[in-house]
């Protein structure tokens, strides 16, 4: 796995943050965790499975920093997996995501960095397994300058370097530029208007399967926050303009409501239409605030160059109890690739999420998804469900013993894209609150 210095960068930022001046204000939280796996197929084979047994460690982290001049939300995971008898070469995966905002002076100006390393599959039509997993990283710094016209009007200017880095697939591989200018006025103390006009220059390190492009996106945007409903809604255009003179254009629309229900409870929905990319993605999956990832997963994204016009929808819904937690979360999405049609694809699926404290040391956790992925140009559906629990055992302080166990299952039209797999992961865990 290569080094990649943007992300130290980024760590070292955090770093930063717990020197003396904010020593005593940043939280990091740790885990560590060692066990024993068993995996049924671990190469993710159609026909005559592996099976296998393998030592496996992991170390998940988050760090935190809210003070007036800083604001901090990092969380990462290294993985070890030494594998039985040396058939397969042993495995180091890790997951990195967070964002840094420093207030260089109140009110006026600030920068911003953003970081999201992820692991996502070489080849997203073949299953996951040891030989089918790439880091991929998506950087992203830059100033962001206000301006307060009067009381009611705002402006705002933000400029961006975004640097995206693929392990295997170099055509991913690209610098950017990026600038924003935004207008907001304030209606009233619960709404505001605003208009935005973005900008983004694409080049490609591979100009040979990869072209260059330049982004536009002019839309207008409505936000009306309530005490227990927040609505947003986006409306205008985006154009795409290849450096040898071909361009695209779509109508940009999106939407989000979130609705307290009660105290605990939400619902959530989210409408799109517009262009979008990988990396771009990447940088919007960044959550706002750290939690410790308990694993490394394997993404499902297609790591390429091209562009695509995405429309869908998704629903959620969580609930918060003293002892019960659960979330339900359904979408549909629709993916048309500018560049190349061969991934264009319609996807539904679902997610399901349960935490019942049974007693105060012992957590039962359950998950299930379904997908069902139509790739629209090949001819190839694939339908995958995924279903695991997990039972958690706080033996001593800061100590947790932890049984976990998963199903993993697709059935594909695809001749030899049938896979199953079993997973029972035993292990051992240390966290440092």
């Amino acid at each position: 796995m290569r080094t990649h210095p943007l992300r130290l960068s980024l760590i070292a930022a955090a770093v930063l943050a717990t020197l003396p001046g904010h020593a005593l204000a940043a939280r990091v939280d740790y885990t560590v965790d060692l066990g024993m796996e068993r995996n049924s197929n671990v190469t993710m084979a159609p026909v005559d499975p592996i099976e296998q047994r393998y030592l496996r460690a992991g170390v998940g982290f988050s760090i935190t920093e809210n003070v007036s001049a800083l604001q901090l939300n990092l969380d990462g995971r290294a993985e070890y997996r030494d594998y039985e008898d040396d058939i397969f070469a042993d495995t180091v995966d890790g997951t990195l995501s967070g964002r840094l905002n420093w207030v260089a002076i109140p009110e006026r100006l600030f920068f911003l960095v953003e970081d999201n390393l992820t692991v996502q599959p070489v080849d997203s039509l073949v299953p996951d397994g040891p030989g089918n997993r790439q880091q991929v990283n998506v950087f992203s710094a830059g100033p962001t300058l206000l301006f307060n016209w009067t009381p009611s009007l705002h402006g705002q200017a933000e400029l961006r370097y975004v640097l995206s880095d693929a392990e295997v697939t170099d055509e991913f591989n690209s610098q950017r530029l990026a600038g924003a200018i935004r207008t907001i006025k304030e209606l009233s103390p619960t709404s505001r208007v605003s208009l935005n006009l973005q900008a983004q220059r694409v080049d490609f390190d591979d100009d040979i399967v990869a072209r260059d492009y330049n982004r536009y996106d002019l839309y207008g945007r409505y936000v009306r926050t309530l005490a227990n409903f927040e609505l947003g809604a986006d409306l205008g255009y985006s154009r795409i303009d290849y450096r040898q003179g071909e361009s695209r254009s779509e109508p940009l629309m999106r939407a989000d409501a979130e609705w307290n229900l009660s105290p605990r409870s939400q619902l959530n929905i989210a409408l799109s239409s517009q262009f979008s990319d990988t990396a771009t993605d990447a940088l919007t999956g960044i959550q706002s605030e750290a939690t410790i990832p308990e694993n490394v997963l394997t993404g499902d994204a297609v790591v390429n160059a091209s562009p695509y016009e995405v429309r869908g929808i998704d629903l959620g819904y969580r609930f918060t109890g003293t002892r019960l937690n659960l979330s339900v979360a359904p979408y549909a999405q629709k993916r048309d690739y500018v560049d190349s049609d061969e991934f264009d694809q319609k996807t539904r699926g679902a997610r399901f999420d349960l935490h019942w404290l049974v007693r105060r040391s012992l957590t039962l956790s359950t998950y299930a998804t379904w997908e069902r992925l139509d790739y629209t140009q090949l001819g190839r559906e694939d339908e995958t469900s995924r279903v695991g629990a997990s039972l958690a055992y706080h033996w001593a302080p800061r100590w947790t013993a932890r049984l976990h166990a998963e199903r993993y299952k697709r059935d594909s039209t695809d001749a030899g894209q049938d896979v199953s797999q079993n997973i029972v992961y035993l292990s051992v865990a240390y966290s440092n609150r």
